[in-house]
């Protein structure tokens, strides 16, 4: 089946999905990636800021797509990467990075349907959404985009995005309020059999320094190393529909 995964921005399906994306391709499935808000001045560990600031987006965004590429030839032509080319909520909103958080969804805001066509396109057999844990604007834009579909016969889950979810100790709490919201109940899923934790944090170390001009070395190790709490594998919170398929590895 092919598995569609919204990316707010490029790095936040292979710091949360790693693992999750390699345990699907090896099941068999095919995998897409659908990065929303990937046009960017965004780039703290790289050398942009040597750039001209009329040059800086074009800069920025061309690196972290090749940063994406990276991660993408890992997994071979089971993993697509799909571009929706809108600009980040700096950019798209006029605000500062620090403002980014806690604002709220505007419902008049295109790329809401955009994103929305963008998923019917790919035809998904099953989509992956965000959470939207620390309250960037991107990552509830895109859950909101789609967040109907919880209510529907597709299987869906969301993920834990990273480093957020390594701050967050009531983790089960916050999704189930989310939950109650919706008038749903979501079922914490595995996508694997417990794993060799080393071996784990190997792969998703790997798999975020492709990403260098995002973190420096001890956000790699935060990520990298969450993996463990779950026993080698990352967790997603799923729909019944998802729960109920074959897809679906209980705790």
């Amino acid at each position: 089946m092919r598995i569609v995964v919204v990316s707010p921005h490029r790095d936040d399906a292979a710091f949360a999905l790693t693992l999750a994306v390699g345990a699907w391709i090896e099941a068999g499935h095919k995998v897409s990636v659908l990065n929303c808000f990937s046009r960017s001045e965004e780039a703290p560990y790289s050398d942009a800021d040597s750039v001209h600031a009329n040059d800086r987006m074009s800069f920025v965004t061309a690196l972290r797509g090749r940063e994406d590429e990276a991660w993408r030839r890992q997994y071979g032509s089971a993993l697509t990467l799909v571009d929706l080319n809108m600009k980040d909520a700096p950019l798209r909103l006029h605000c500062p990075t620090d403002e980014v958080y806690g604002l709220t969804v505007n419902p008049n805001d295109k790329a809401l349907a955009k994103i929305q066509k963008a998923v019917e396109k790919l035809n998904p057999a099953a989509v992956v959404l965000p959470l939207g844990l620390g309250g960037h604007i991107d990552h509830l834009t895109a859950r909101q985009a789609l967040v109907g579909v919880i209510q529907t016969p597709l299987p869906c889950a969301f993920y834990e995005e990273m480093p957020f979810a390594v701050e967050v100790e009531k983790m089960e709490e916050l999704v189930q309020e989310f939950g109650r919201e919706l008038k749903t109940h979501f079922v914490p899923i595995f996508t694997s059999v417990p794993n060799d934790a080393s071996a784990a944090v190997a792969r998703k170390r790997r798999a975020i320094f492709c990403y260098d001009s995002q973190v420096g070395d001890a956000e790699v190790e935060k990520i990298a190393e969450f993996c463990k709490v779950y026993e080698g594998r990352e967790r997603l919170w799923a729909n019944v529909a998802w729960a109920e398929s074959s897809l679906a590895v209980k705790i």
